[in-house]
């Protein structure tokens, strides 16, 4: 075997779908494909530049780049792979900094990426093609993850996996997919003496909560995915429902031009931000780090400029609303109770009345009362001034949900 090869092994499928025999055996699984799991590789990075004193061998700690490329086999012609999932266990947790290709991103394929496990043991990549029955390129993928290890750390260690997808064509126009997985974990192990000097350090907050989560992808059901608090944002388009097909279609594209915009405009990364799409709304977790004061009325400026240059051709009006608390990237988007918060609030009659009321504006802003007192009261902070907010009481008794928002109408800035 190659050295640059740790283990090649079948792709065996799980769908049970051959018969059992006459005597209720079951026969072994199909053979839908394979995989060559090349050996990981360690890269050891610089040191930070942070006035310490430490030197390499008596830092308290190292940051590793750990890389773990894989080949999948060539299916037959009419045979796609049409995701795959990568996944990786340590034996013994580092503290993961960063992935890569990060969440919500895409590989240079086209394919979309998500990826799970930042605090934690077990990591987990997902590739999947673009549209209904596009297939991935079988070779040359890999993934990554900056992880911090003890100083003393002589080695890492741990287990690879993967599934994957088929898909294929049968009669009437249809398509046939398939899951497979390796039957065993393959054991992998790396000393610290044996990585490579990277010469450059990677940009960490490349691998921020991304856009999707695919449905499965956090694992066991006792385990939670880090909690972090972050500023959010949450928008909604008014009266979506009653445009026609059309002009839905032609909403969310301005729409997501907008919180583009409006994130180029307070220099917010919008890579580096979580995103769920609402089909009408936007839920945006913010990246940590931000200076709140400048950040959230430049956002505010940009949603409502957006929103002015989008109604050329018919209205466009919206909702906003934002909170700050502890936020989690589950399996299916962002939960926790800031972001129900959020989006009570958004929905809020006295927030809907607002806009309502103001036909002359394109945007109408709702703060929690936490973040406008620490924004708005007594800040002195340039375009948050507590003039033009007013104090509502949001009580929605079907949900058992009470509380303050301060709401304000956002003009549109001048010059845009």
């Amino acid at each position: 075997m190659d050295d640059d090869v740790l283990a090649t092994s079948d792709l065996l499928a799980l769908d049970g779908s051959v018969p059992k025999g006459p005597g209720g055996e079951r026969p072994p699984p199909d053979r839908l494909g394979g995989v060559s799991l090349g050996r990981p590789l360690g890269y050891a990075l610089p040191v930070q530049a942070d006035g310490g004193t430490a030197t390499p061998t008596h830092r308290p700690h190292r940051d590793v780049l750990l890389c773990f490329p894989f080949d999948l086999e060539e299916l037959p012609y009419g045979r796609a792979y049409q995701q795959v999932t990568l996944t990786v266990r340590f034996d013994d947790g580092p503290y993961v900094l960063a992935l890569h290709p990060a969440p919500g991103t895409t590989a240079g394929d086209g394919a979309e990426v998500a990826a799970y496990g930042m605090g934690q043991d077990r990591l987990r990549w997902t590739f999947r093609a673009p549209g209904r029955t596009g297939g991935l390129r079988p070779d040359g993928r890999w993934a990554q993850a900056v992880v911090r290890l003890p100083g003393d750390t002589v080695e890492v260690s741990g287990r690879l996996s993967l599934e994957t997808v088929t898909v294929q064509p049968v009669l009437g126009g249809a398509f046939r997919r398939r899951v497979a997985t390796t039957p065993f974990d393959t054991p992998f192990r790396l000393r610290t003496d044996e990585t490579w000097l990277a010469a450059t350090p990677p940009a960490y907050d490349a691998a921020l909560p991304g856009a999707w989560a695919l449905a499965g992808l956090g694992g066991e059901e006792h385990e939670l995915p880090p909690g972090v608090r972050r500023l959010c944002l949450a928008v909604d388009i008014e009266k979506y429902s009653a445009r026609d097909n059309a002009d839905m279609v032609r909403l969310q594209r301005v729409l997501l031009r907008t919180l583009r915009g409006a994130c180029a405009r307070a220099g917010v990364g919008w890579e580096r931000c979580g995103r769920q799409a609402q089909g009408d709304g936007y839920l945006l977790v913010l990246e940590p780090g931000i200076d709140e004061s400048r950040v959230v009325p430049a956002l505010l400026d940009g949603l409502a400029a957006g929103l002015a240059a989008g109604n050329a051709l018919a209205p466009v009006r919206m909702r906003a609303s934002l909170h700050q608390g502890i936020v989690h990237e589950a399996d299916s988007g962002y939960a926790g109770s800031a972001v129900v918060a959020l989006f009570r609030v958004l929905d809020s009659p006295p927030v809907r009345r607002t806009l309502a009321d103001a036909p002359e504006v394109h945007l109408v802003a709702a703060f929690s009362d936490p973040l406008y007192q620490d924004l708005v009261v007594a800040s002195g902070y340039a375009g948050l001034s507590a003039e033009g907010f007013r104090r509502a009481e949001v009580r929605i008794e079907a949900k058992n949900f009470s509380s303050v928002a301060w709401i304000r109408t956002v003009a549109v800035p001048p010059g845009r």
